[in-house]
């Protein structure tokens, strides 16, 4: 068995798949696409100073890497529609803050709040920590 080492460039960035099974070679490598691709998010956030750009920061806690993404705000009445892409891992956890872009603004803070990401649909019933049948705790 040989191993290639392929390098996707900037051009199959926005790559996607339609099936879950991919050959190369004919050796069968699976993917799982629910948990790692990037998918477009929207937060919707009040504000107290409306800024038609904005800076999106996200402080991933535990691995302390910060994502700086730029954003153009879509205005909603009363509040700022952010649109953006990031592939965000279930359970994973962040510190985020709206910075306003707008030169002359030195990055004045805007909105600041938490973000857990989930692949739990049912949002109301949320559980941190889900009981399997057997009453064993999975994390």
């Amino acid at each position: 068995m040989s191993l290639k080492i392929i390098t996707l460039d900037s051009a199959t960035e926005n790559m996607t798949v339609d099936n879950d099974i991919i050959t190369v070679d004919n050796i069968i490598i699976t993917v799982d696409a629910t948990i790692g691709s990037e998918q477009e998010h929207v937060l919707k956030i009040s504000y107290r100073n409306y800024s038609p750009e904005v800076k999106l920061v996200l402080w991933d806690e535990i691995r302390e890497l910060e994502t700086i993404l730029d954003i153009t705000v879509e205005p909603e009445p009363g509040l700022m529609v952010l649109k953006f892409y990031y592939a965000f891992v279930d359970g994973d956890s962040f510190e985020v803050k709206v910075l306003d872009a707008v030169e002359g603004f030195n990055l004045r803070l805007i909105w600041r709040g938490k973000l857990l990401a989930t692949t739990q649909t049912d949002l109301e019933n949320y559980k941190l920590h889900k009981v399997a049948t057997n009453n064993i705790i999975k994390i």
